[in-house]
């Protein structure tokens, strides 16, 4: 290996940049790859050593760069299930340890190991001119070796998906490779997450298709009930598609008081953003309300389909909340289109906000002032009540952070009452703070639709994915038991009897809490009970709690107020209307119904399922020339039927002697 006169014991550097300098020309010079291992910042070590003189911008007391090979083995903590597991590290000795000089004023070199214990690329002195003035090393003229030095940039041809012809003209001069795969690479890798599809795409690690919408349009029309409304820009061009059925409908109607919204982007291998709406009905079960597929999200084209949600559902002006989560939909737009309404942000996506927005690079913070406005923000969101969110709002104006400050009054501040969660469930919310039931949603409808060829494909085993969702969703309204009448004269057994059992768990639970609820003072018509969060009033039939204000059921400091002045516990005006069992099932099949169904469905399944076997057996007796021909009309019939369409069976004479035609049933597709 070649001696670097720039990096030996001794040397000194009276910048941190003069050292980082010679870091990385060591690396390129040797074609090795470090990283640092262990560093001590001035500030830490000034704190170790408060007299002793230290020169601010060197950064760093101590630094230690190592062989990414270096370090201790990896030794698995586990049982051998994943035995296949690779590491870097090999024990490699390569060290170069730097420390503060003694006057403090400058970075020196103490000690520097350039052993290695594995095999590393040898530099050749050797160099060439080219054309035009350029010296370029010899070993750059290898491709191969070119690599595995800009490996450690990620700088590979493979990854970058660089044009074959490109990396033929560029092998001719290493220097020339460098320098265009560079600049590709700062396109590909710069303002990108390291997770985000885009990036994921570009860097070839799967292939992503933009879809044609147009072909989406007349499997969505086919469906029974179904309601396609394609959006289009000024150039005629689609830009989205609006899609609801009619149990989406109904469902919508009946359970329109929370709204939330959701974008998933997790179809493998289709760059297709999909909006999920989704209600909570009355037993707490998610229920899709529309579905929207975009070519690209813009914020005209998500304005025009919530205009488009309201025109087609008149029962949006019943909605109270909608919950938000993102950059394109948020919380303007949907006071813009639905003015009658809350919008809620998702915790989620604002702890997330908060996370990116409050850097260094962007407000101009330090490290400490970064964390420490971080965990105030983050405290902010939690606050359940106005007191706790001003005293969180005095520490952020004392942290004399102006850009920050500046930055949450124009972003943040007047919308406090759509991110925080105390100001949330003022209304009627359910208690829904994020998006999570649409993540949940989403993800199960991506593993049902994992594998398809194309768009066609892709939309019929996504509606067939909806079918199943909602499958078990009946299933599990079927497997429950009718709720028991009372069996004595208690308030539990008549709201067991009156509430769904998703509503009735939680009343359950604020009665077995109402036995220890205690008051500050009680009046005639109203009380203060004890409530370490926030100061609350309650009377005999309402309560500022968030359960109370939320849920529009009974809480616990209401059933303890009635018990203490003498009412009885029971009280259906307490309970909202859509939590009742009544109108849950006003608009579905009864359960004892939907065991009938469920019988008949099985005995009908038995008798198909025989013709189908006997078809299956004749259709392999068949010649080899006629099977292909025999399976295409069983697939046309079973693909007819699905979309609810009718089949006629005409049979065909070969001796050209008759014709004889006999139709089928209608079956629609369920």
């Amino acid at each position: 290996m070649s001696h670097v006169t720039g990096f030996r014991v001794g040397a000194e550097f009276s910048s941190y940049s003069e050292l980082h300098r010679e870091y990385r020309r060591y690396q390129r010079d040797n074609s090795v790859q470090m990283w640092t291992r262990h560093s001590r910042t001035i500030e830490a070590q000034r704190r170790r050593a408060p007299k002793r003189p230290m020169n601010d911008a060197l950064k760093f007391a101590e630094i230690d760069y190592t062989c990414i090979h270096g370090g201790k083995l990896f030794k698995t903590k586990g049982f051998g299930k994943r035995p296949i597991q690779r590491t870097n590290k090999m024990k490699c000795p390569c060290v170069i340890k730097v420390r503060l000089s003694a006057d403090g004023d400058k970075l020196v070199v103490k000690q520097m190991n350039e052993s290695h214990n594995h095999t590393v690329p040898q530099v050749k002195a050797e160099h060439t001119h080219q054309p035009g003035g350029v010296f370029v090393s010899a070993a750059a003229s290898d491709c191969r070796e070119e690599e595995e030095r800009l490996q450690h940039q990620r700088l590979c041809v493979k990854a970058l998906r660089v044009d074959p012809t490109s990396i033929i003209s560029l092998r001719s001069n290493g220097a020339g490779v460098k320098v265009q795969l560079g600049e590709v690479a700062g396109k590909v890798l710069a303002h990108e997450d390291a997770h985000s599809p885009a990036r994921k795409e570009k860097c070839g690690e799967f292939k992503v298709n933009k879809p044609d919408l147009e072909k989406m349009v007349p499997t969505l029309a086919a469906v029974k009930d179904g309601r396609v409304v394609m959006v289009v820009n000024k150039a005629n061009v689609l830009q989205a598609i609006y899609y609801q059925d009619g149990r989406m409908k109904q469902t919508f109607e009946r359970f329109p008081e929370v709204l939330l919204v959701g974008a998933t982007y997790s179809w493998a291998g289709l760059r297709l953003p999909t909006y999920l709406l989704l209600a909570i009905d009355g037993n707490g079960e998610s229920e899709l309300a529309s579905l929207w597929f975009l070519q690209s999200e813009e914020r005209d084209t998500i304005r025009q389909l919530l205009r488009i949600f309201r025109q087609k559902n008149p029962a949006a002006e019943g909605t109270r909340a909608v919950v938000v989560g993102g950059k394109v939909c948020d919380g303007e737009l949907v006071t813009d289109v639905l003015p009658h309404c809350k919008p809620l942000a998702c915790l989620a996506h604002t702890l997330s906000v908060f996370q990116d927005d409050l850097t260094a690079e962007k407000l101009h913070l330090t490290a400490g002032q970064q964390s420490q406005l971080l965990q105030i923000l983050h405290r902010m969101c939690y606050a359940t009540s106005t007191e706790d969110y001003d005293l969180l709002y005095r520490q952020l104006l004392d942290s004399n952070a102006e850009s920050a400050v500046d930055y949450f009054h124009k972003t943040w501040h007047g919308s406090r009452r759509q991110w925080v969660e105390g100001f949330k469930h003022e209304n009627e919310s359910y208690l829904t703070s994020t998006l999570q039931r649409v993540q949940a949603l989403s993800q199960r409808l991506a593993a049902a639709v994992e594998d398809f060829s194309d768009v066609t494909s892709f939309t019929w085993d996504l509606l067939k994915a909806v079918d199943m969702v909602r499958a078990e969703c009946d299933q599990r309204v079927l497997q429950r038991e009718p709720p028991a009448g009372p069996e004595d004269n208690s308030a539990e057994s008549f709201y067991r009897e009156l509430l769904t059992d998703f509503a009735f768990r939680r009343v359950r639970r604020e009665l077995e809490e109402a036995e220890w609820v205690s008051f500050l003072s009680v009046e005639a018509e109203r009380a203060w009970p004890v409530c370490r969060r926030r100061a609350l009033v309650t009377d005999q039939a309402s309560c500022q709690c968030p359960f109370r204000t939320s849920m529009r059921l009974p809480c616990r400091h209401v059933l303890a107020l009635r018990r203490r002045l003498g009412f009885d516990l029971f009280q259906p005006s307490l309970c909202a209307g859509r939590w009742t069992q009544e109108h849950f099932l006003s608009g579905q099949i009864p359960p004892s119904s939907l065991r009938e169904r469920e019988k008949v469905q099985q005995e009908r399944y038995r008798q198909a399922f025989k013709v189908a076997r006997k078809l299956s057996s004749l259709a392999t007796r068949c010649p080899a020339e006629d099977f292909g021909r025999c399976l295409a009309v069983m697939t046309a019939v079973s693909d007819i039927w699905a979309r609810g369409g009718q089949v006629q069976v005409t049979e065909i004479n070969v001796t050209g002697a008759t014709q004889q035609e006999s139709s089928s049933p209608a079956t629609e597709a369920r």
